[in-house]
């Protein structure tokens, strides 16, 4: 509690004028922390009902000096027409200091105010008060104050309104401040606008004063925030409200669209009442505005007391499909989750930002499935954040959950899926690994004490190492007396382990071996639970020993108190609440095989799923030690009903199909996955007649069915085709719009007739190139599987004398890579449009990286004929004098045919025995071409949605061909 000081006001006003040598020498770009602020009186004055983006602002900053110093250093970023004037404070009254100036020093963003003479202006222990004077324009993007408009439609005006989005750099765009997380300090706010708005802010409105036309309204204190969570919004939005234990929630909308925050109002008091109870801690403020924005930073974002949303993340229409439902219900709860996580508690610098963004992330699903348990909201955590989190460590630019930044550009960037869904993984990991509750009560114990200030992981972790060693059990374990060595070998390593599992089935004993995915030496203490045949309880995950961080670990069964036979099953991760991989000896993965195919729901669902997962990578790799086991762990999957595991397995399935594309295994193997997915398939898509599953995971079913010529999900996708291409009826699908209508189009027509090819070709002449139709059908015929079709659809989409040119150059290119990845039918195809069309395709800027990029392409069978072709470039560019700058990969590159071997060794490894396999397990094969018999199809026109999957392809492909492609 800060005492207040008494004042003599003298309010004589120096003008500090800039000058250039505080700016000049190299300066850290954190603040100096000499001095820190002890109160904020901010008032802004806008006339944003006017559509005038000029703003004033009075920041008023009483400032307390830690340590003596010759400068006072804020943060001012866009700020004009600055003036200051500096009192000194005492327990009489004030003095101004008037030899002073102010620099700006414009990398930092720092606003420097020093004595006009080199001396120690500021003493140790004083206490000043900065009146800094200024004017700024809002911003049109959601980053300081910004603007926005919309037409009302009543009055048939445009109207203007105003929000801030300050995380995590941009409150110094507002008003000059400590604009860094760790400056923790009160604020009292007032905004002066016009009579036809209103202004909300963090606090309750204490006042409004009414002067003209416009208004001033002031409003309560803030308990000490961080300066990234000011907020306020000036607007005419109207509201509705609900108030339960005390706290007041608002939604604020258009006033024509206040009936549809019902929805989420309704959410809102479940969800902060469901958080109070579970952690045990009241929300701390008197209200909670959410208010519903035609532009914000993201889909939401989290200011205390007045979370901001994209409109479209929180206002609800009655019509909206059940998936979209669930993934705004989460967005809402991660916000409100923050009002605890970052608010109450806050991270000491962004160094910590995954203590934030982590908790809010992991804990939004479970709030969430507490309040709605027939949503199954922890499946969706699996596919929404578990998978990504895993999967992104298939890239190069990962970094620790705990990772040192400094500037603007670099602090952005750790709001990444690290800090979000990997740090939400390893938060799970432990949640179950020390049980619940006494998980919950170190964090609640933990954000008790550091309420209202500033923390870092080592608090975190030794909040939660009193409450375990308050444990009867935890208490006796070894390991209980070092949790901030078990977690900051999560939080400081960069990558994911991978724990092999190895039984001695002579000597009784396991060992544990770790290493990292990447294989950089990083090792960690991973939590091991287990469950076997005799004992297959999948319930209790909390953890039963830990693997110290040491490459190998043996220990005895009968230590672990594990009874197994040679053969028996151990599955280690219980429900994969671990957040790393693990890789089994063969015999342990047949026996695990034999469960599955004798009764496969003994197996806990979402370890099934991790089987999958774990399994994967070796595929990819080959580093399966024998096929056939892989084999037998698929065969199951006839009678496996859950859609995550199908998900899962679609990337092994995808990847053993283009492995054996092209060899005499490629139509067993399609008929093996027909008999796998025919069940399945027909459960989730046929039951439900004409409509689409609304539970956004179910399409990866589809991708499978038809990949593999499911003849019922052709005729399913050839009929929904006809129906948008011909009968212009949308596909009623809101979640996932792009993959899901890419993938129903993209399989609806692999398989056209000739004469239903020409047709739709034919129908294109009339329709318009702009429409989203047009887009779709475009994008969609690149799935074809018919080798004339494929070269007539590369000619008219982009040869020289294209008929339906709608990429760019530069994209032309990207999209011929883009097919010749995603069809492995388009191989030989595009090879021979290149070769007839090379001096056109040359001519093109980047026509030489994509050419690189296609020869890693190549297989071995084909070397000879590209070397020939790779000549022909090569002599026709020096005769044009074409890319004189940049050469044409060489003939003996490494590179040539890179991306093949893998798929090459596979063949060479395993394909003789999975034809052997297939052969023996496969009834005779029918031979039946009926799966590709075509669907009459006639001409009409399209849709009225507003984006194209064409348009959204190409949006992201010129990042997306950038990464490393890890599978092929």
């Amino acid at each position: 509690m800060i005492a207040r000081l008494s004042v003599v006001v003298v309010w004589v006003t120096l003008a500090l004028l800039v000058s250039g040598s505080k700016g000049e020498r190299e300066r850290s770009l954190r603040l100096p922390n000499a001095t820190y602020p002890l109160f904020y009186q901010l008032h802004i004055s806008s006339d944003i009902h006017k559509g005038q983006l000029l703003f004033s602002g009075n920041a008023t900053i009483d400032v307390a000096i830690r340590h003596s110093t010759n400068e006072i250093v804020l943060h001012a970023k866009n700020l004009t027409d600055i003036q200051i004037t500096v009192h000194r404070l005492t327990a009489e009254g004030s003095q101004i200091v008037d030899d002073l100036t102010h620099t700006l020093h414009p990398r930092a963003a720092f606003l420097i105010i020093h004595p006009t003479g080199n001396y120690q202006a500021f003493e140790e222990g004083q206490q000043y008060r900065l009146e800094i004077l200024y004017t700024a324009i809002m911003a049109s993007r959601p980053a300081g104050l910004y603007y926005m408009d919309y037409r009302d439609e009543e009055s048939n005006r445009t109207v203007y309104i105003a929000a801030t989005q300050c995380e995590p750099t941009y409150g110094r765009q507002i008003f000059p401040c400590y604009d860094e997380p760790g400056f923790k300090s009160n604020f009292s706010l007032k905004i002066t606008h016009g009579s036809s708005h209103s202004a909300i802010s963090n606090m309750p409105v204490k006042e409004v004063l009414s002067h003209g036309d416009l208004k001033t309204t002031s409003f309560h204190t803030t308990p000490p925030i961080s300066t990234y969570l000011v907020a306020f919004v000036i607007s005419d939005f109207g509201s509705i409200s609900e108030t339960y234990r005390g706290i007041t929630q608002s939604i604020y909308t258009s006033p024509t669209s206040k009936e549809k925050g019902q929805v989420a109002l309704k959410n809102a008091v479940r969800t902060v009442a469901a958080l109070e109870d579970y952690f045990g801690i009241s929300y701390p403020l008197p209200k909670l505005d959410h208010v519903a924005l035609k532009k914000n930073y993201g889909a939401a974002m989290e200011n205390w007391g007045l979370i901001t949303y994209k409109d479209v993340n929180l206002l609800k229409n009655l019509s909206v499909d059940t998936h979209k439902r669930k993934l705004d219900t989460i967005t809402q709860n991660h916000e409100i989750a923050h009002q605890w996580f970052g608010n109450l508690v806050s991270p000491e610098w962004w160094t910590y930002t995954w203590m934030n963004e982590g908790f809010a992330t992991y804990f939004s699903y479970v709030i969430t499935d507490l309040i709605y348990p027939d949503d199954k909201m922890m499946d969706m955590f699996i596919n929404h954040e578990a998978e990504s989190a895993y999967s992104y460590n298939s890239f190069n630019d990962v970094h620790p959950m705990s990772h040192y930044v400094e500037g603007e550009k670099d602090i952005m960037g750790v709001f990444d899926i690290i800090s979000y869904k990997r740090s939400a993984c390893v938060i799970k990991m432990f949640h179950h690994a020390f049980r619940q509750k006494p998980f919950v009560r170190g964090i609640s114990h933990f954000l008790e004490k550091y309420r209202y200030s500033v923390a870092n992981e080592l608090n975190l972790f030794d909040a939660l190492q009193s409450e375990l060693q308050e444990d009867e059990y935890f208490s006796q374990q070894p390991w209980a007396s070092r949790i901030r060595e078990i977690m900051l070998s999560w939080t400081h390593s960069e990558w994911l382990p991978i724990v092999v599992v190895s039984r001695s089935y002579e000597n009784n004993t396991i060992t544990f071996s770790q290493r990292s995915v990447h294989k950089k030496p990083e090792l960690w203490w991973i939590p091991i639970n287990f469950a076997t045949t005799q004992s297959p309880n999948f319930e209790d995950t909390q953890v039963d020993m830990f693997m110290p961080p040491q490459p190998q670990y043996t220990v005895a069964l009968e230590d672990l108190k594990i009874q197994a036979s040679g053969k028996d099953w151990i599955i280690v991760n219980k429900q994969h609440t671990g957040f790393y991989l693990v890789r089994y000896d063969t015999d342990n993965l047949m026996a695990i095989a034999r469960q599955l195919q004798t009764n496969h729901s003994v197996i806990h669902p979402i370890n099934r799923l991790g089987l999958f997962r774990d399994l994967g990578p070796l595929i990819e790799h080959n580093e399966i030690e024998q096929m056939e086991v892989v084999f037998e762990m698929l065969k199951y999957l006839e009678f496996e009903e859950d859609v995550l595991t199908w998900n899962q397995v679609q990337d092994s399935i995808e990847c053993l199909t283009r492995n054996l594309h092209g060899t005499s295994s490629q139509s067993l193997f399609n008929e093996f996955v027909r008999l796998l997915i025919g069940p399945t398939f027909r459960r989730v898509y046929v039951e439900h007649g004409v409509n689409l599953p609304e539970d956004g995971i179910s399409h990866g079913i589809l991708e499978i069915a038809c990949s593999a010529d499911l003849p019922e999900c052709l005729e399913y996708t050839r009929r929904l085709a006809k129906e948008y291409i011909i009968d212009k009826i949308y596909l009623r699908v809101e979640s996932d719009y792009h993959a899901v209508i890419d993938s129903v189009l993209c399989m609806g027509v692999r398989y056209l007739s000739d004469q239903d090819f020409q047709r739709v070709i034919d129908m294109m002449q009339e329709i318009d190139r702009g429409s989203v139709y047009y887009d779709d059908i475009i994008y969609a015929l690149r799935c074809t599987q018919s080798h004339r079709h494929l070269l007539y659809y590369l000619e008219g989409l982009m040869g020289e004398n294209s008929t339906h040119m709608v990429l760019s150059e530069f994209e032309d290119l990207m999209y011929l890579l883009y097919i010749y990845k995603s069809n492995l039918a388009s191989r030989p195809v595009i090879w021979q449009y290149i070769e007839r069309n090379y001096k056109f395709l040359c001519r093109a800027p980047n026509f030489v990286e994509h050419f690189k990029q296609l020869a890693g392409f190549v297989p071995r069978h084909q070397r000879s004929q590209f070397e020939r072709l790779r000549q022909t470039i090569a002599d026709h560019m020096l005769q044009e004098g074409l890319n004189s700058s940049q050469t044409l990969i060489e003939a003996d590159s490494p590179l040539v045919g890179k991306k093949m071997r893998i798929t090459e060794n596979f063949q060479d490894k395993f394909e003789q025995q999975i034809h052997k396999w297939l052969l023996n397990e496969l009834p005779q094969a029918s031979g039946s071409s009926d799966a590709l018999l075509s669907a009459s199809l006639s001409a009409a026109n399209g849709s009225s949605r507003p984006q194209g999957v064409l348009k959204e392809a190409t949006r992201v492909l010129r990042s997306a061909l950038r990464i490393v492609d890890m599978y092929s």
